[in-house]
């Protein structure tokens, strides 16, 4: 009995963490719909895709800290798009960070039963 309150303890933490972070990934999320949208109207500057890619970056490695894998791909994804010297295929682009917005809104912190079952 300890052990399972334990674990949910542990899950009850990192849930509030998820819920004080989750602004925070959507604020990147926002920054790369916006470089999506400067992407679209062909006005994209270095200083742009720098942030976007730093976006993605973030957004990869903290949504993967959450055992939000799929998401964490999606950004990874992303990320390898933007790494590229041409960003040209802008609806490869869209389709990604639409689902990424998707992930991310229905993101739910995962529980240990949750990724056996995943597995």
């Amino acid at each position: 009995m300890t052990r399972q309150r334990n674990e949910e303890k542990v899950r009850a933490a990192l849930e509030r963490v998820w819920l004080n972070s989750r602004p925070e990934a959507l604020s990147r999320l926002a920054t790369l719909e916006g470089f999506l949208d400067a992407l679209r109207s062909r006005r994209t500057n270095e200083e742009g895709l720098g942030t976007a890619l730093s976006a993605a970056h973030r957004l990869s490695g903290s949504l993967g800290m959450f055992g939000l894998s799929e998401a964490s791909s999606c950004a990874a994804e992303i990320e390898a798009l933007l790494c590229q010297e041409n960003v040209a295929d802008v609806t490869v682009m869209a389709g990604l960070v639409r689902r990424l917005r998707i992930l991310i809104e229905e993101a739910q912190v995962p529980t240990r039963t949750q990724e056996k079952c995943d597995s």
